[in-house]
């Protein structure tokens, strides 16, 4: 106790003496421990060196007020003077590595308890989930480390090495997602070429084949076609109640009631194309808006591979000006712009909401999670010919949305496209959702 009050008395005299120093900055503090202890390389030598400065201030003889003006008064109050700076610049590069430290041992047992986790038997999905979380976090904590830290070389290193296994622990996270993907694919008997995805409205998601383009759009490709519409009266101030008339020449087959010849509102025709999946609507609408502003619109919001290049047929009537080429959809990118028509992201998304909400084809996805009674579907659109089956969801599990495509190349499978809905909102029900 003696001992610590003679400090006490000692710094407080001191600095009362130092008044006009100003704070010390953390460059100072390094220039001055580098010089005076440029061996320094632990939290431990900073301790000791701390207790050494103690003992050379307990050492010193009391400055008197007798001596002030003696030379041996002037000598000890600057040597009270270098040391008790000196204390200071240790006791704040102390803190500077404690936390340093504290940050490490933080990041380590992370990155151990991820290390374990990666060699885990059986991962799944939310095994690889848990496993990146920790590298994340691991890394995070070294990250804290401040750049003035002692232990900063190796700090570097660690991070490198953790991030290294960070890149391998997506690798794995990914492989994992596509065979458990697979296995829904393979015993929902969907052929290899199967394009499936699903996400939140997060935009969390998961995906087998996403990215490849099926062998047709079929009227999947409505979508876009809705999309684009409903910025294009956004844009120019149209009224969605304004009467369009349907040209002859967009007749083919239709289950729908647009006929030609007539006119109709722009809402009836978006309708009757998403939620009647109207070929006559589709055309119409192509020959309204333009094949070039349609593809345009679908570039600028970052769609590289959907494109709308023909209209729609039935069976044998093919439409005037029909165009070139093939529609082109994925299910990532078809997924993506159903996520952001239930986000309300683009203008008029309740209109579609509601014609999704309509749809009158319910063989598919309404069919696939009838049976889940923590399932509700919220809306879809459906697509066939005789070279690809799809259908485009909208349903909640337990508050939480979620929208899902399943495309496959071989047309007129139902209950294939059925099963595999059912065992995808299955695994959301089972596994909390997507991780």
């Amino acid at each position: 106790m003696h001992r610590i009050l003679k400090i006490k008395q000692i710094l407080t005299g001191t600095l009362v003496t130092m008044a006009s120093l100003t704070i010390i900055s953390i460059g100072s503090i390094q220039s001055s421990l580098a010089a005076a202890e440029s061996h320094t390389q632990s939290l431990q030598e900073l301790y000791e060196m701390r207790d050494r400065i103690v003992n050379q201030l307990e050492s010193l003889p009391t400055p008197r007020k007798t001596l002030f003006f003696s030379e041996q008064y002037q000598t000890t109050l600057e040597k009270q003077q270098n040391l008790v700076q000196k204390l200071q610049e240790i006791d704040v590069q102390i803190l500077i590595e404690q936390r340093a430290n504290d940050n490490w041992k933080q990041a380590i047992t992370l990155g151990a308890q991820a290390a374990e986790v990666r060699v885990s038997p059986n991962p799944s999905v939310k095994t690889r989930e848990t496993e990146k979380e920790l590298w994340q976090q691991a890394i995070y904590n070294l990250e804290e480390i401040p750049t003035d830290s002692l232990i900063l070389e190796k700090t570097n290193k660690k991070i490198k090495e953790y991030k290294r296994s960070l890149n391998n622990s997506y690798y794995q996270l990914n492989l994992t997602k596509s065979n458990f993907l697979k296995i829904i694919r393979k015993k929902s008997g969907l052929s290899s070429k199967a394009m499936i995805t699903v996400c939140n409205l997060q935009r969390k998601c998961l995906n087998l084949n996403g990215n490849k383009p099926p062998a047709s759009a079929a009227s999947l490709i409505k979508v876009p076609i809705a999309v684009a519409l409903m910025q294009k009266v956004s844009k120019d101030n149209i009224s969605l109640d304004t009467p369009v008339y349907v040209s002859r020449g967009n007749f083919t087959e239709d289950a729908s009631k647009i006929r030609a010849r007539k006119r109709y509102p722009l809402k009836t025709l978006v309708g009757q194309m998403i939620d009647h999946s109207s070929n006559i609507a589709t055309n119409q609408l192509i020959d309204y808006l333009g094949q070039p502003y349609i593809n345009k619109v679908l570039k600028y919001d970052g769609y590289k591979i959907i494109r709308v290049k023909h209209k729609l047929m039935g069976n044998r009537i093919r439409p005037k000006n029909p165009g070139k080429g093939r529609n082109r959809i994925t299910s990532n990118e078809l997924t993506n712009m159903m996520v952001s028509i239930y986000n309300n992201e683009y203008p008029n998304s309740d209109v579609l909401i509601e014609a999704l909400g309509n749809q009158k084809d319910k063989l598919l996805g309404y069919a696939g999670l009838e049976k889940l009674p923590e399932a509700k579907w919220l809306g879809e659109k459906t697509g066939e010919n005789s070279r690809a089956l799809g259908t485009t969801l909208g349903f909640s599990i337990n508050g939480q949305v979620y929208v899902m495509t399943v495309i496959d190349n071989r047309g007129g499978r139902d209950p294939q496209i059925r099963a595999s809905v059912n065992k995808l909102a299955k695994y959301l029900i089972d596994n909390d959702g997507l991780l």
